[in-house]
Protein backbone atom coordinates (compact mmCIF):
# COMPACT_ATOMS: atom_id res chain seq x y z
CA UNK A 1 0.00 0.00 0.00
CA UNK A 2 1.56 3.34 -1.01
CA UNK A 3 2.22 5.69 1.89
CA UNK A 4 3.46 8.74 0.01
CA UNK A 5 0.23 10.67 0.53
CA UNK A 6 0.33 10.53 4.32
CA UNK A 7 -0.17 13.83 6.08
CA UNK A 8 3.42 14.97 6.47
CA UNK A 9 2.49 17.99 8.53
CA UNK A 10 3.05 18.25 12.28
CA UNK A 11 -0.37 16.86 13.22
CA UNK A 12 0.02 14.01 10.77
CA UNK A 13 3.18 12.93 12.53
CA UNK A 14 1.53 13.15 15.95
CA UNK A 15 -1.84 11.34 15.85
CA UNK A 16 -2.48 11.92 19.57
CA UNK A 17 -2.13 15.68 19.14
CA UNK A 18 -4.20 15.53 15.96
CA UNK A 19 -6.97 13.99 18.02
CA UNK A 20 -6.75 16.85 20.50
CA UNK A 21 -6.70 19.36 17.65
CA UNK A 22 -10.04 18.08 16.36
CA UNK A 23 -11.61 19.28 19.61
CA UNK A 24 -11.25 22.89 18.48
CA UNK A 25 -13.19 22.32 15.26
CA UNK A 26 -15.82 20.00 16.72
CA UNK A 27 -18.58 22.58 16.14
CA UNK A 28 -17.60 22.83 12.47
CA UNK A 29 -17.67 19.05 12.05
CA UNK A 30 -21.04 18.85 13.81
CA UNK A 31 -22.52 21.59 11.65
CA UNK A 32 -21.18 20.00 8.47
CA UNK A 33 -22.62 16.62 9.48
CA UNK A 34 -26.03 18.17 10.12
CA UNK A 35 -26.02 19.97 6.77
CA UNK A 36 -25.52 16.68 4.93
CA UNK A 37 -28.92 15.59 6.21
CA UNK A 38 -30.53 14.39 9.41
CA UNK A 39 -33.94 13.28 8.18
CA UNK A 40 -32.89 10.70 5.60
CA UNK A 41 -30.52 8.00 6.80
CA UNK A 42 -27.68 7.64 4.34
CA UNK A 43 -24.86 5.24 3.58
CA UNK A 44 -21.70 7.34 3.71
CA UNK A 45 -18.02 6.75 3.05
CA UNK A 46 -15.65 9.11 4.87
CA UNK A 47 -12.47 9.17 2.81
CA UNK A 48 -9.17 9.93 4.57
CA UNK A 49 -11.05 9.65 7.85
CA UNK A 50 -7.97 10.18 10.04
CA UNK A 51 -8.95 9.53 13.65
CA UNK A 52 -12.60 9.27 12.62
CA UNK A 53 -13.93 12.50 14.15
CA UNK A 54 -16.10 13.47 11.17
CA UNK A 55 -17.30 9.91 10.58
CA UNK A 56 -18.35 9.75 14.22
CA UNK A 57 -20.44 12.92 13.97
CA UNK A 58 -22.21 11.49 10.93
CA UNK A 59 -22.87 8.13 12.60
CA UNK A 60 -24.36 9.85 15.66
CA UNK A 61 -27.04 11.28 13.34
CA UNK A 62 -28.09 7.76 12.40
CA UNK A 63 -26.20 7.35 9.13
CA UNK A 64 -24.34 4.16 8.23
CA UNK A 65 -20.72 5.26 7.91
CA UNK A 66 -17.50 3.64 6.74
CA UNK A 67 -14.28 5.53 7.41
CA UNK A 68 -11.18 4.67 5.39
CA UNK A 69 -7.61 5.88 5.76
CA UNK A 70 -4.10 4.99 4.67
CA UNK A 71 -2.50 5.83 8.00
CA UNK A 72 -2.60 2.98 10.54
CA UNK A 73 -1.47 5.26 13.36
CA UNK A 74 -4.46 7.52 12.75
CA UNK A 75 -6.83 4.55 12.51
CA UNK A 76 -5.58 3.26 15.84
CA UNK A 77 -7.31 6.27 17.43
CA UNK A 78 -10.72 5.30 16.01
CA UNK A 79 -11.39 2.31 18.27
CA UNK A 80 -13.10 4.26 21.05
CA UNK A 81 -15.49 5.88 18.57
CA UNK A 82 -17.16 2.64 17.54
CA UNK A 83 -20.19 1.39 19.43
CA UNK A 84 -23.06 -1.05 19.06
CA UNK A 85 -25.37 1.98 19.28
CA UNK A 86 -24.19 3.46 15.97
CA UNK A 87 -23.40 2.11 12.50
CA UNK A 88 -19.74 3.03 12.18
CA UNK A 89 -16.76 1.02 10.95
CA UNK A 90 -13.22 1.80 9.85
CA UNK A 91 -10.98 0.30 7.18
CA UNK A 92 -7.34 0.59 6.19
CA UNK A 93 -7.24 1.60 2.55
CA UNK A 94 -6.23 4.06 -0.14
CA UNK A 95 -8.63 6.85 -1.10
CA UNK A 96 -7.32 6.75 -4.68
CA UNK A 97 -8.27 3.07 -5.03
CA UNK A 98 -11.31 2.38 -2.86
CA UNK A 99 -12.19 -1.29 -2.21
CA UNK A 100 -15.85 -0.78 -3.11
CA UNK A 101 -17.98 -1.30 -6.18
CA UNK A 102 -19.50 1.59 -8.12
CA UNK A 103 -22.71 3.24 -6.89
CA UNK A 104 -22.41 1.78 -3.38
CA UNK A 105 -22.79 4.93 -1.26
CA UNK A 106 -25.23 7.82 -1.06
CA UNK A 107 -22.57 10.32 -0.02
CA UNK A 108 -18.79 10.56 0.11
CA UNK A 109 -17.26 12.96 2.63
CA UNK A 110 -13.71 14.30 2.70
CA UNK A 111 -12.93 16.30 5.81
CA UNK A 112 -9.67 18.23 6.16
CA UNK A 113 -7.81 15.91 3.80
CA UNK A 114 -7.70 17.63 0.43
CA UNK A 115 -5.22 20.23 1.66
CA UNK A 116 -2.86 17.49 2.84
CA UNK A 117 -2.28 15.79 -0.51
CA UNK A 118 -0.74 16.92 -3.82
CA UNK A 119 -3.23 18.23 -6.37
CA UNK A 120 -2.96 15.15 -8.59
CA UNK A 121 -3.77 12.87 -5.64
CA UNK A 122 -6.70 15.09 -4.69
CA UNK A 123 -8.07 14.67 -8.20
CA UNK A 124 -7.74 10.87 -7.97
CA UNK A 125 -9.54 10.86 -4.62
CA UNK A 126 -12.41 12.88 -6.05
CA UNK A 127 -12.67 10.60 -9.08
CA UNK A 128 -12.86 7.55 -6.81
CA UNK A 129 -15.43 9.28 -4.62
CA UNK A 130 -17.47 10.01 -7.74
CA UNK A 131 -17.24 6.35 -8.79
CA UNK A 132 -18.51 4.85 -5.53
CA UNK A 133 -21.47 7.18 -4.97
CA UNK A 134 -24.86 6.62 -6.57
CA UNK A 135 -25.99 8.63 -9.59
CA UNK A 136 -28.04 10.95 -7.39
CA UNK A 137 -25.39 11.07 -4.67
CA UNK A 138 -22.91 13.81 -3.85
CA UNK A 139 -19.48 14.54 -2.39
CA UNK A 140 -19.18 16.82 0.64
CA UNK A 141 -15.86 18.51 1.36
CA UNK A 142 -14.94 20.25 4.61
CA UNK A 143 -11.63 22.07 4.52
CA UNK A 144 -9.83 25.40 4.62
CA UNK A 145 -11.36 28.05 2.39
CA UNK A 146 -9.59 30.21 -0.16
CA UNK A 147 -7.95 33.38 1.14
CA UNK A 148 -10.26 36.36 1.23
CA UNK A 149 -11.38 37.35 4.69
CA UNK A 150 -9.16 38.66 7.46
CA UNK A 151 -9.87 35.51 9.47
CA UNK A 152 -8.79 33.25 6.63
CA UNK A 153 -5.54 35.18 6.23
CA UNK A 154 -4.77 35.00 9.96
CA UNK A 155 -5.52 31.27 10.05
CA UNK A 156 -3.40 30.79 6.92
CA UNK A 157 -0.37 32.39 8.60
CA UNK A 158 -0.81 30.21 11.68
CA UNK A 159 -1.50 26.99 9.77
CA UNK A 160 1.71 27.38 7.77
CA UNK A 161 3.52 26.50 11.00
CA UNK A 162 2.03 23.03 11.40
CA UNK A 163 0.39 21.98 8.14
CA UNK A 164 1.97 19.86 5.40
CA UNK A 165 3.76 21.40 2.38
CA UNK A 166 0.61 20.72 0.35
CA UNK A 167 -1.46 23.16 2.42
CA UNK A 168 -0.14 26.39 0.91
CA UNK A 169 -0.77 25.51 -2.76
CA UNK A 170 -4.20 24.08 -1.87
CA UNK A 171 -5.37 27.32 -0.29
CA UNK A 172 -4.01 29.43 -3.14
CA UNK A 173 -5.22 27.10 -5.88
CA UNK A 174 -8.65 27.85 -7.30
CA UNK A 175 -11.07 25.00 -6.55
CA UNK A 176 -12.08 25.12 -10.21
CA UNK A 177 -8.92 23.10 -10.92
CA UNK A 178 -10.44 20.04 -9.25
CA UNK A 179 -13.77 20.56 -10.95
CA UNK A 180 -12.20 20.79 -14.39
CA UNK A 181 -10.14 17.65 -13.84
CA UNK A 182 -13.05 15.55 -12.50
CA UNK A 183 -16.09 16.85 -14.35
CA UNK A 184 -17.76 17.66 -11.04
CA UNK A 185 -19.59 20.89 -10.24
CA UNK A 186 -20.36 22.82 -7.08
CA UNK A 187 -23.98 22.50 -5.95
CA UNK A 188 -23.63 24.54 -2.79
CA UNK A 189 -20.87 26.14 -0.79
CA UNK A 190 -21.11 27.46 2.75
CA UNK A 191 -18.39 29.12 4.79
CA UNK A 192 -17.74 28.81 8.50
CA UNK A 193 -16.04 31.41 10.69
CA UNK A 194 -14.79 33.15 7.56
CA UNK A 195 -12.01 30.61 7.12
CA UNK A 196 -13.47 27.17 6.34
CA UNK A 197 -15.54 25.80 3.51
CA UNK A 198 -18.31 23.21 3.41
CA UNK A 199 -18.75 22.40 -0.27
CA UNK A 200 -21.25 20.05 -1.86
CA UNK A 201 -20.25 18.80 -5.32
CA UNK A 202 -21.64 16.23 -7.72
Amino acid sequence: MPEKYFNQGWFGKHPAMYEIGTFFIRHLRRKAAEMIGENKKLKIIDIATGTGAHAYELAKLGHEVVGIDLDKKMLAKTSRKTSTKIKLSFLYGDGTNLPFKADEFDVATISFAMHDVPAEIGVKILKEAKRVIKKDGFIYIVDYDQLGTCRSKILYAIALIYESPNYKPFVKRNFNYYLQETGLKIEKKDTYAGAFQMTKIS
